[in-house]
């Protein structure tokens, strides 16, 4: 497939995954305001010449002639409330969701890159909570803990080129090595676990040849 032929190839996808999902600029389109409509006074937004805090649907575009799509989402009494979405590529590729809860992002957050994802997480009241997932091109790159907007522990994971996991580490929120790595031979075979506290080694618990034959 040529260049030009998967860069069409790929527009249509996108395009059609965005529609798929219902993008919030496509479901609002016909019961929404232009968010250049839109002024804020006090921390609060309202519409020109108006003196209630703003309450229904928005999309905010690119240029002046509401053709580009960037954002999209809802107010309630003049704060950010409900789902929320940004768009990147002329509102062909999702670049984020969330969602809002009086002002404040509240729930499931995703990112995408390119199209692709690339982040997922939760936000309680603003403040990270929970697990959050980083990926590169369907592959988890990362995993962490947050407490309370504070990170408690954080995984890393490599991969060899032909997709298979080359390790997994795990760190405190020191950016130490705390818990048990794994290492791992592009067969799959398990290479080794080893245990770290607090950035000291403890032990080798296992380690293995390429064959799965133990070592020592």
């Amino acid at each position: 497939m040529n260049i030009a032929l998967r860069n069409i190839f790929l527009i249509a996808f996108f395009t059609l995954n965005i529609e798929a999902n219902e993008a919030l600029y496509i479901k609002y389109a016909d019961q929404s305001i232009n968010s250049s409509s839109l002024v804020e006074r006090q921390g609060l937004k309202y519409q020109v010449n108006t003196n209630t805090p703003f309450s229904g649907r928005f999309v905010t575009y690119e240029d002046e002639y509401g053709f580009c799509a960037i954002e999209a989402g809802s107010y309630k009494r003049g704060l950010l409330h409900g789902p929320f979405e940004g768009y990147e590529g002329c509102g062909t590729l999702f670049s984020y969701k969330t969602g809002y809860k009086n002002g404040l992002e509240h729930g499931k957050y995703v990112e995408f890159m390119e199209g692709f994802l690339s982040m997922e997480g939760n936000r309680v009241n603003g403040v990270d909570e929970g697990e959050w997932i980083g990926y590169e091109y369907g592959q988890i790159t990362w995993t962490e803990n947050v407490k309370n907007g504070v990170t408690v522990s954080l995984a890393e994971f490599s991969y060899y080129d032909n997709g298979q996991i080359a390790s997994k580490e795990i760190y405190n929120n020191d950016a130490e090595l705390h818990g048990i790595t794994e290492a791992y031979h592009q067969n799959g075979q398990l290479k080794s676990k080893i245990e770290y506290q607090n950035g000291a080694l403890v032990r080798v618990i296992e380690e293995y040849d390429f064959n799965g034959n133990q070592i020592n």
